[in-house]
């Protein structure tokens, strides 16, 4: 059942007025007028007015209406608390953003308006939501950044499921052409652009099937950027990161990670550093190239998967096929790192009982990389929990199997190995945590976590 202000949210009073729900909710709809808002009241969230028939049209739900006292109507549609992040997918994936507004105080124990606010913005670049994510594909959120200096134009990609941050740069004189190429390469979910952007530039964008949203200004200017990025990273120079010397660079990272933390409303601790790419490193496949050697796509867009990707991905792993799509669209053209792929290849190629033994491993391994995103974000459940105490505890197994092969493996493998942390506080950590919500199962009557670890 609704609330008991329930009705005073939705009515107005004799005279026409709106009720002081009615009016919570103008005061906060004000504030993100460009998303579609869903206002908590008791078991459902609400949409009013425009967004009220803009969500029966592309959800196909009834559009009703409420009044009292007053010939004028509220437009109205609802959708079930419990089942609205089904709802809120649909309409993201259609390109729109929903700013969700919960209840903060128990309906039951307050005398007048439920305070409520917006507790996350959800757009179609920042999704981290499992129940969204409909895919083990890197979802990015891109922003845009014109060079004031030396004409560059700064680009960044932030995939805030996983955490990975990086920046690129292009050059004044194909700006267009080459900005192309990189949404046709990575796929961006959304794009945010300050004002100077060129209406034909955020057309050709639209065109590519990318969400373009402004942002503010501020947000992108340089000495605004570098103190956003410092403050993320604890660092007071971005040598380290490749893009010290790319204002246009750190200006599109940094307005990237604020959109991202102000719709998210959390700081995303995960995010914890930045990479940039550099044209000089690989071949640079314009987005026709891409589209007519059908790298990642098919020019037949009915012949789902039929194109260069799906046929070399053979990986167990989420995370080594969002790895794979980065390599093939961005090919080495160093032969010096050229040959340290080979010869990580070859070591594999070589011991085919180590190889297949390792997959075997690496498909019983989850999604850590979302995993630790969705802790960051404190949207993890007890099912993250298992598969990242699965995860970790295959870790020591991957390293003596690769490790303990009687000679040092090539430079790539080693590196991979080192950098394997087990994580020992970590799983204990986690497993106290898995006990104590079994315990609180049992007593509650609840399926044990310990069957679902054992299945």
């Amino acid at each position: 059942m609704k609330d008991a202000m329930a009705e005073d949210v939705i009515i107005k009073d004799i005279a026409g007025n709106l009720s002081p729900g009615m009016r919570q909710y103008m005061s906060i709809k004000a504030r993100y007028p460009d998303a579609i808002l869903f206002f908590h009241i008791g078991d459902f969230y609400e949409t009013f007015f425009a967004d009220a028939e803009l969500v029966s049209r592309e959800l196909d739900i009834v559009l009703t209406s409420r009044s009292k006292g007053s010939t004028s109507k509220i437009p109205l549609a609802g959708v079930p608390y419990h089942a609205a992040e089904g709802y809120i997918a649909k309409l993201v994936q259609k390109g729109y953003n929903v700013a969700v507004c919960d209840q903060l105080e128990n309906a039951k124990s307050v005398k007048g308006i439920v305070r409520r606010d917006v507790v996350r913005v959800i757009t179609p670049g920042t999704v981290i939501d499992p129940s969204i994510i409909l895919s083990t594909d890197a979802r990015y959120l891109m922003a845009v950044c014109p060079g004031a200096i030396n004409g560059e134009w700064g680009l960044a990609f932030l995939d805030i499921s996983t955490g990975e941050f990086f920046v690129t740069s292009i050059s004044a004189e194909n700006s267009l052409q080459d900005l192309l190429s990189e949404v046709a390469r990575y796929h961006p979910a959304e794009c945010i652009v300050p004002s100077c952007i060129p209406e034909e530039i955020i057309t050709a964008i639209k065109n590519l099937a990318v969400v373009v949203n402004p942002y503010r200004d501020d947000a992108f200017e340089e000495q605004n950027a570098r103190n956003t990025l410092a403050l993320q990273f604890h660092v007071s120079s971005f040598a380290g990161y490749g893009c010290e010397d790319i204002p246009a660079a750190l200006g599109a990272a940094a307005a990237a990670l604020r959109y991202a933390q102000e719709t998210q409303n959390s700081p995303l601790p995960h995010i914890s550093g930045l990479s940039t790419r550099s044209t000089a490193q690989c071949m640079m496949l314009d987005a026709t190239t891409l589209r007519n050697l059908e790298i990642t796509e098919s020019i037949r867009t009915l012949a789902k998967g039929a194109n260069l990707l799906s046929c070399l991905d053979c990986t167990k792993t989420a995370m080594g096929s969002r790895l794979l799509h980065n390599r093939v669209v961005r090919p080495l053209i160093d032969p010096t790192e050229i040959n340290r792929r080979l010869d990580a290849v070859e070591f594999f190629v070589r011991r085919p009982t180590v190889r297949h033994a390792l997959r075997a491993l690496m498909n019983r391994m989850a999604d850590v990389g979302r995993i630790a995103g969705r802790i960051a974000y404190g949207n993890a459940g007890p099912r993250d929990l298992v598969a990242l105490t699965v995860s970790l505890g295959l870790i020591p197994e991957i390293k003596d199997l690769v490790n303990g092969q009687g000679e040092e493996p090539p430079a790539l493998v080693r590196d991979a190995t080192f950098n394997l942390h087990e994580l020992p506080d970590t799983l204990t950590l986690i497993k106290m945590i898995l006990l104590q919500q079994q315990r609180t199962d049992v007593l509650s009557g609840k399926v044990t976590l310990q069957n679902s670890m054992n299945s």
